[in-house]
């Protein structure tokens, strides 16, 4: 926490979350914080007297740790996925489709809405979908038959070009922070679930549940302790824990269990690996644990949120990405 509570006060009023670790940090390092949008804090510069740096959030990207080339490659799943198996790191594998017609002209063949209805129409299921750009775990879902799918592709239609198809990988999934070739921190993602009273159906209880504004709607369809599988009409039985399927990610309702300094060799070597593959000298590397198989990467996110270190109360490590951060963008 930092030392100056009415300074920690301030900051925690600022709504962008970047915007509130920025301001910790330069106070902490002496440097002046100023908002350039008031209260909303989504850009932002912080001057450490003759130098000053601008940051934008929300949609754009705080991070001047990360080029503009590097970045760009993280954030196209599918780009990011071939670069990985180039390099010879373990991949979740994954097919791209587009779902709109649009600039058709300037592509090859065999990657158009028609293939993607011809590869689901023989796929095995269930498979895992998600748009080649978006974050948060939007639109990112567990499609169960061909006819789901094809409703999957014009739902996506609306707002996104393309698709990344993989399949569904149940196993534990785990993310590890990379700074400057270094496993900052790690932790294990935790699938959203809720908990069964005897009464309401599967889809009423997830209606209950309470979650950020911005976060997608969560599927009701989940497998209860025994492993089977819960339609939304389901009544789960009072006290079972039901995992429901879908992205792990803390916008989409889950969360973070034995956050840790650091990583496991294994894990450690994996997330360097894939971060150097990409270029990139902050990512958030998330795996899956395989078991028999070892480590597979899921996605490299170069623009990752930290707010569960806040959750946690590591502002420490907050501290030292930002500090980071600054020195980046003051070169």
């Amino acid at each position: 926490m930092p030392s100056d509570g009415t300074s920690h006060s301030d900051a925690m009023r600022l709504l962008s979350a970047q915007a509130r670790y920025a301001r910790y940090t330069a106070d902490a390092c002496g440097f002046t914080f100023r908002s350039l949008d008031g209260a909303d804090g989504y850009l932002f510069e912080v001057r450490d007297g003759a130098r000053v740096a601008t940051f934008a959030a929300g949609a754009g990207t705080p991070y001047a740790l990360n080029d503009a080339r590097a970045a760009s490659i993280a954030r196209d799943k599918a780009f990011c996925a071939e670069v990985l198996r180039q390099a010879g790191v373990p991949v979740v594998p994954g097919r791209m489709f587009f779902v709109t017609k649009r600039w058709f002209e300037m592509r090859g063949p065999g990657r158009e809405p028609e293939d993607a209805l011809a590869f689901a129409a023989a796929a095995e299921y269930p498979i895992f979908c998600k748009p080649l750009s978006a974050s948060n775990g939007l639109y990112a879902e567990v499609v169960e038959s061909a006819d789901a799918f094809a409703d999957y592709v014009a739902r996506v239609a609306r707002e996104h070009f393309a698709i990344l198809v993989q399949p569904y990988v149940r196993a534990g999934e785990h993310r590890v922070f990379v700074l400057n070739g270094k496993a900052l921190f790690s932790y294990a993602k935790v699938s959203p679930q809720v908990i069964g009273d005897g009464r309401r159906s599967l889809h009423e209880l997830v209606a209950s549940l309470s979650r950020d504004a911005e976060a997608p709607a969560l599927k009701a369809r989940g497998r209860d302790p025994h492993g089977h599988l819960l339609a939304a009409e389901d009544v789960p039985r009072e006290g079972d824990a039901i995992v429901l399927e879908g992205p792990a990610n803390r916008a989409a309702g889950g969360g973070a269990n034995a956050l840790r300094d650091g990583a496991t060799e294994a894990m450690s070597r994996v997330a360097l690996d894939a971060a150097t593959a990409v270029g990139l000298s902050l990512a958030a590397v998330d795996l899956f644990d395989l078991v028999e198989q070892g480590l597979a990467v899921i996605e490299v996110n170069s623009n990752p949120m930290i707010a569960t270190l806040e959750d946690a109360g590591r502002w420490d490590l907050i501290e030292k990405i930002w500090r980071a951060n600054f020195e980046a963008a003051f070169r």
